[in-house]
């Protein structure tokens, strides 16, 4: 163990300036996972303490689908930050391999780097969750403001989500080694990754499809919360494909330099293209799904009981937070992956510039790899959320015109985030052309 720990030390000490970005970018993205995560258990602490208000249990239920709808963007965040900087984790590793280091090695050094990241980046995370509770206390509901007492998880939560964290970053990385076991000669030379398999995609459809036609038979909040959960998984299957698919259709109609080296980087890795424009999908299915308030009403003309003057005012303040929350973690999601991205292809970048390759020409390769994918799948996830509300509640949202509007706006501000972190992460570009 000795041994490991001195050659962990001494290969971080050999990337130099480099270490700084290869760790920066992991941490700030279980960062801000954490600070979410604790924010979304807070709140449906919160309602789940309130029992003496009116119409306690309905809020506790709607608190539940919020924070479903949050967590897992929350989650799927802190799964991409383990591989965030992974190709060159996997270059340093894969040559420790070819040079004698053991197997057991290798283990131990990526769950330690990465651990290590999902641990600072989880402390980091809690410091944010306490600086965000005075603000999330303004928010009101059912007449009245939070205590900070009732957003506080308690301290075997934090440290749970904290050690959580931690363990969720030490697996995801190693999980993703499996290539530099079975072949590190091939991680060395950059070879491509295998495609995404089309059976995923066809029985992840199917499973979605079932579910429109059963979906409705099934009662209550719990029903509704396992709908939600295999939603998610479905997108995050199908995305890979969707994407590979996608980079074949690129590549078949560019007729210029950038449409080309977007096409083939795109083709050669889906996944990473995938992981820069999930959090937008999620958000749109965020979107799509909160689209139905603008359905419902806002109540006027309808016969309020006692306690439910509150409820349409706290479905708006719960639909802006929820979708608020989303897509700042979709934006600062698709920022540290394309940053991730520009950093990890540094060597094409610099061939691409010795080949006489203007500098203009890879900044639009680069925004046309992620222009096509982002719409694409916000399109996709919205209508996945579609047809999970189908079953549910019919056309409606699909013949209300409040409720589309709604739903365009909130595509075309999740769009105009991705296609704004592109442009955010051009300077890292330069500084890598220019090292």
């Amino acid at each position: 163990m000795n041994a490991t720990a001195r050659v962990a030390l001494l290969t971080v000490r050999g990337e130099g300036r480099k270490a700084i970005s290869t760790y920066a970018l992991p941490v700030t993205a279980f960062a801000a996972s954490t600070a979410l995560l604790l924010t979304v258990l807070g709140g449906y602490g919160a309602f789940d303490g309130r029992t003496g208000e009116p119409e306690a249990q309905m809020y506790l239920s709607l608190a539940g689908v919020a924070s479903v709808l949050m967590v897992v963007p929350a989650v799927t965040l802190g799964l991409a930050a383990a591989r965030l900087g992974a190709r060159r984790r996997d270059e340093r590793l894969a040559a420790l391999r070819l040079i004698g280091a053991t197997p057991r090695q290798i283990v131990a050094l990526c769950s330690a780097e990465s651990g290590a990241q999902g641990l600072v980046g989880a402390l980091i995370g809690v410091v944010g969750y306490l600086a965000a509770l005075p603000l999330v206390a303004q928010l009101r509901f059912q007449g009245r403001t939070f205590e900070l007492s009732e957003l506080w998880v308690g301290a075997l939560p934090l440290l749970g989500v904290v050690l959580g964290m931690t363990v969720l970053a030490a697996l995801t990385s190693m999980l993703g080694m499996r290539q530099v076991f079975v072949s590190p000669l091939g991680v060395a030379q950059g070879h491509a990754k295998p495609a995404p398999k089309a059976l995923i995609a066809v029985l992840a459809v199917a499973v979605l499809i079932g579910w429109t036609a059963v979906g409705g038979a099934m009662p209550g909040v719990a029903a509704i919360l396992a709908g939600l959960a295999v939603c998610f998984g479905i997108v995050a299957l199908i995305g890979p494909f969707v994407i590979s698919l996608l980079g074949r259709i690129m590549l078949a109609r560019s007729r210029d330099a950038a449409s080309l080296i977007a096409a083939r980087r795109v083709l050669d890795n889906p996944k990473s293209v995938w992981r820069t424009v999930s959090g937008v999908t999620m958000a749109a299915f965020v979107a799509a799904g909160t689209s139905l308030l603008a359905a419902i009403g806002d109540g006027e003309g309808q016969e309020l009981q006692p306690g439910q003057e509150f409820i349409y005012a706290d479905l708006r303040t719960g639909v802006l937070f929820t979708l608020g929350a989303t897509f700042a973690l979709a934006a600062i999601s698709s920022a540290l992956t394309q940053v991730s991205t520009i950093l990890d292809s540094r060597q094409v970048y610099r061939s691409l510039a010795l080949a006489g390759t203007p500098v203009q020409v890879m900044d639009r390769a680069r925004i046309r790899q992620v222009r096509t994918p982002v719409m694409v799948m916000a399109l996709a996830g919205a209508g996945g959320a579609l047809l999970f509300l189908f079953p549910l509640a019919g056309a409606v949202v699909l013949t209300t015109p409040m409720a589309l509007v709604q739903l365009g706006v909130t595509l075309a501000a999740g769009i105009a985030l991705v296609l704004a972190s592109a442009l955010v992460a051009r300077p890292v570009m330069r500084r890598v052309l220019a090292d």
